[in-house]
């Protein structure tokens, strides 16, 4: 299945994408920023739906240029890294974790450390959802999930779009866990809510 016939397959359970469409983000600047390119199946979901929160529980982290509430936070491609990586936050616990020893709370690196934990999204139970960036291919990069709620990881051998349809359809194992509560209509037939584009944030 490629890449567009997944994101139908997606819009048929989540709905369809916001009114107006959304502000593509420039991603030709992401590898001079970042240093390496994201993945395309991530990359086609956001210029399709933005910043999204799946039945507002789900919450898919996206780069943006529009200022956040602290002024002193980056913005862009930076500010995706910043988001993602939290040096100070959970990722620099799990961090932690690693370095010492702890694999049962933490069994890889976090990024930018080769093969490292690369942070797409986390929803209220405080899981999160990870790129596992091993390999120079970022198509080839699967799922790691890290269920606070059940004391495990779960490595998905798949990218980011078949992780989210495997879940929002129930075939993934924990689907109960990704989405708590499971997909929900929120509103406007849809069952996410935009939180933004490039362009502009509409919550945080």
């Amino acid at each position: 299945m490629n890449v567009e016939e997944m994101l139908d397959r997606l819009g048929a359970v989540i709905g369809p994408p916001p009114e107006g469409g959304v502000v593509p983000v420039p991603w030709e600047l992401g590898p001079e920023v970042m240093g390496f390119q994201l993945p395309s199946d991530y990359r086609a979901f956001v210029d399709r739906y933005g910043k999204v929160s799946i039945s507002g529980e789900l919450h898919v982290c996206t780069p943006s240029a529009a200022p956040g509430p602290k002024a002193e936070q980056p913005l862009g491609f930076e500010g995706f890294l910043y988001y993602t990586t939290e040096p100070y936050g959970y990722c620099g616990m799990l961090a932690q974790a690693y370095a010492d020893g702890d694999h049962e709370e933490c069994p890889y690196p976090l990024f930018p450390a080769e093969g490292g934990l690369l942070k797409w999204a986390n929803n209220w139970n405080s899981d999160q959802f990870f790129w596992l960036t091993r390999g120079p291919d970022p198509d080839r990069w699967p799922i790691a999930a890290k269920f606070d709620s059940l004391l495990k990881w779960d490595l998905f051998e798949g990218g980011f779009l078949e992780f989210l349809l495997a879940a929002v359809t129930k075939q993934y194992p924990y689907y109960r866990d990704v989405v708590p509560g499971g997909v929900q209509e929120v509103g406007d037939g849809r069952s996410y809510r935009p939180r933004g584009d490039w362009s502009k944030r509409l919550w945080q």
